[in-house]
C-alpha cells in the first residue's frame, strides 16, 4: 500500500496483530471492483490522515469524519488503538505509567468492530455513519474518546481509520458518597473492559442510608460475538436480596431494523418513608417483574428514524410488616398487573459534538434534533391482577441552537395507570423541564434549568421528594415530600485547560439551587416553603479512568435554615455522570 502523507496506515494498532489474511483480501477485491483501470494511481490521501496514523487522537476535531466524507464504499477499517498513556510525550513517559501500559491489556480489534455493525469492508456508508460510529464509542465507559475519518479514497473506495484511546479499568472500586447530611459508600474490585473485550465485571459492599450489602455484576455486549447483550447483578442485602437479568438484541446504530429484549427482575427490601429528613415508617416491599419486547424500525431515512414495539409485560407489588419501631398505620395495598403493549419512537439525527458542556475537556454528543416516544397498554382484572389497568407513558424531547453560544432544550414526559373500576388515576407522574447553555468562552459557561413535576394517586409506598441529592444541595436528603415538585438551579461555570499530572481535568462552579416539594394543601411553615441555597463546587474528571463518573465536591449555604436539621454549611462528595 502507498504510503499515506509520508507513512503508511497498518490495519491495526501498532504492536498489535494485523488485519487476517481473508479480510485483507476482501478488501484488497473491494479496491479493486470499487475502482476503474489506473485507479490506483488516482488514491489521494485525505486530510488528518497522518493525525490517525499517528494516533493523536485530539489533533482529529470531533465530528470531522462527517463533513470529510462524501459517501461511496468502506475500503478497509483501519484500526489504530491508542494505550492509556501516550509514552511518546515526555510528560507521560515515566515507570509508573510505563507499568500502566505494560499490565493494561489494550482493547481488541474485534471488540471495537462489534461496536460498530453498520461500517462493514465493502459497504455503503454515509457521512452520518462516521459521525454516529464516533458518537457510539464515546458512549462506552473503557474508551476515554474516539473519532473516525476517511483517510484515503480510491475512486469510490474509502479507507476509514478508527482512532480510540484506553483508560485503565481493572481497579478497586472506593466510592464515599455525602450528600444532605447522610453518608453512603461502597468497596470492590471491577474490570469495565475484561481481557480487552468490552465485558464488565465487578464485585462489591456497599453500604448507604437505606441498606448494605454485597453485590455482583456482569455485562457482555455482545454475547459470543453476537448482536445480543447481556446484563447480570445480585445483590444479598442485609434488609432482603435483588437479582436482575436483561437479554436483547438492541438498536446498534440509527439504521438498525429490528430490535428484541428480555427483562426480569426480582426485589426484596425494607421500604422506609421519610419527614423532613427523617425516617417514619418501615415496611417490607417485594417486587417482581418482566417484559419481553419485538421492535422494527425503518431505518434512517431523510434524517428522521422511525420504531414502533409490542410486547408483554407484567408486574407485582406485595407489601407486609417489617420488624422494628416504625410501623405503618396501614399498610400500602398490593398491586399487580400484566399486559401487552404497543408503542413507537421518532428520533431526529442532529447530534453536534461540543467540549466543555456535560464533560470537561471533551466532545460531548449534544442532541439537536427532536426525539417523540410513547406505550399504552392495558391490563385485565381477568388475568389475575387486582385491578383492571390502562398502562401508559410518553416522552418528548427537542433541543434548538438559535445562536452559536446558545443551546435550549425543553422535555416532557407522562407515565402512569388508570384503573378501570373507577376511573382513578394511579402513580401518575407528569414532568415539565427546560435547560439552557450559554456557552460564554471556551472556558465559561453559564447553565440554568427548570422543571416542575405534578403527581396524582400516589401509592402508600412511592414519595416525591426534594432534599440534597435531590436538587438541594444545601438541605438534608429527602428533607420534603408532596405530590408537587418544582426545581430550579442556575451555574457559572469554569472549565481548567490543564491535565494535572496527565491523571484527570478540573473545573469550578457557583451555583444557586432553589425549589420546593407540597401537597396542596400544607401550611407554608419553615420545612414546607419555599427553599434556596448557594455554594461552590470543585468537579474532578479522571482521564486515565472509566469515563461514566465525575467527582463533586460541594459547600452549600442554605438561605433558609429555620427547619429541622438544617445546618448553617452542608458538604457533600458525590459521584456524577456530568458537570
Amino acid at each position: 500500500m502507498a504510503p499515506v502523507g509520508g507513512r503508511a496506515l497498518t490495519a491495526g494498532s501498532r504492536g498489535s496483530r494485523g488485519v487476517p489474511a481473508i479480510a485483507t483480501l476482501l478488501a484488497l477485491l473491494c479496491l479493486v471492483a470499487g475502482s476503474p483501470a489506473g485507479a490506483a494511481d488516482a488514491c489521494e490521501a485525505l486530510p488528518f490522515a497522518d493525525e490517525a496514523a499517528a494516533g493523536r487522537l485530539e489533533a482529529i476535531p470531533a465530528g470531522i469524519g462527517g463533513e470529510l466524507a462524501e459517501g461511496g464504499v468502506v475500503g478497509r477499517l483501519i484500526l489504530e488503538r491508542e494505550q492509556v498513556f501516550d509514552l511518546s510525550d515526555p510528560a507521560q513517559d515515566n515507570a509508573l505509567f510505563r507499568l500502566a501500559n505494560g499490565l493494561h491489556v489494550l482493547t481488541r480489534e474485534q471488540t471495537i468492530r462489534e461496536q460498530l455493525p453498520f461500517l462493514l469492508e465493502g459497504e455503503d456508508f454515509v457521512p452520518l455513519e462516521l459521525v454516529e460510529a464516533e458518537r457510539v464509542l464515546r458512549s462506552v465507559d473503557w474508551l476515554y474518546d474516539a473519532r473516525v475519518v476517511p483517510v484515503r479514497r480510491c475512486g469510490d473506495v474509502v479507507d476509514l481509520a478508527v482512532v480510540t484511546r484506553d483508560v485503565w479499568t481493572i481497579l478497586p472500586t472506593v466510592s464515599f458518597d455525602r450528600s444532605g447530611g447522610e453518608s453512603s459508600w461502597s468497596l470492590g474490585i471491577e474490570d469495565e473492559n475484561l481481557l480487552g473485550r468490552g465485558e464488565t465485571l465487578g464485585f462489591l459492599f456497599t453500604e448507604d442510608v437505606d441498606r448494605s450489602g454485597y453485590g455482583a455484576y456482569f455485562f457482555d455486549p455482545a454475547v459470543a460475538g453476537s448482536a445480543w447483550r447481556l446484563n447480570l447483578d445480585a445483590a444479598d442485602n442485609d434488609d432482603g436480596h435483588r437479582f436482575n437479568v436483561h437479554l436483547r438484541h438492541p438498536f446498534r446504530s440509527l439504521d438498525e431494523r429490528s430490535s428484541m429484549g428480555l427483562r426480569l427482575t426480582v426485589d426484596e427490601r425494607i421500604q422506609p418513608l421519610f419527614d423532613a429528613g427523617d425516617r417514619v415508617v418501615e415496611f417490607r416491599q417485594e417486587t417482581h417483574s418482566g417484559e419481553f419486547q419485538l421492535a422494527g424500525s425503518t431505518g434512517r431515512e431523510n434524517g428522521n428514524i422511525r420504531r414502533w414495539n409490542a410486547g408483554l409485560a407484567w408486574w407485582d407489588y406485595s407489601f407486609a410488616r417489617a420488624p422494628g419501631p416504625l410501623q405503618p398505620t396501614e399498610l400500602p395495598d398490593d398491586r399487580s398487573a400484566a399486559y401487552p403493549f404497543v408503542g413507537f419512537e421518532t428520533i431526529e439525527d442532529d447530534f453536534v459534538p461540543i467540549a466543555n458542556l456535560a464533560l470537561i475537556g471533551r466532545p460531548q454528543d449534544v442532541h439537536l434534533g427532536q426525539r417523540l416516544a410513547g406505550r399504552i397498554g392495558f391490563s385485565p382484572d381477568a388475568l389475575g391482577a387486582d385491578d383492571g389497568r390502562l398502562i401508559f407513558e410518553g416522552s418528548w424531547r427537542d433541543a434548538i441552537r438559535p445562536r452559536e453560544s446558545i443551546i435550549l432544550s425543553g422535555a416532557v414526559s407522562v407515565n402512569g395507570a388508570v384503573t378501570t373500576s373507577d376511573g382513578e388515576a394511579e402513580n401518575v407522574f407528569a414532568t415539565i423541564g427546560t435547560e439552557l447553555h450559554y456557552l460564554q468562552t471556551d472556558s465559561w459557561r453559564f447553565y440554568a434549568a427548570l422543571d416542575g413535576t405534578w403527581t396524582e394517586g400516589l401509592t402508600d409506598d412511592i414519595q416525591l421528594q426534594l432534599g440534597g441529592d435531590l436538587g438541594l444541595r444545601g438541605y438534608p436528603q429527602r428533607y420534603q415530600q408532596g405530590d408537587r415538585r418544582v426545581r430550579a438551579r442556575v451555574e457559572e461555570r469554569w472549565y481548567a485547560s490543564g491535565e494535572p499530572l496527565r491523571l484527570f481535568r478540573w473545573g469550578v462552579a457557583a451555583f444557586l439551587d432553589a425549589g420546593r416539594a407540597w401537597f396542596p394543601d400544607d401550611p407554608d411553615d419553615e420545612e414546607d416553603g419555599w427553599l434556596a441555597n448557594a455554594g461552590i463546587g470543585l468537579r474532578l474528571m479522571p482521564t486515565r479512568l472509566p469515563t461514566s463518573g465525575m467527582i463533586h465536591i460541594d459547600l452549600a449555604a442554605p438561605l433558609r435554615t429555620g427547619g429541622r436539621d438544617v445546618d448553617g454549611l452542608q458538604i457533600s462528595v458525590t459521584l456524577r455522570s456530568s458537570f
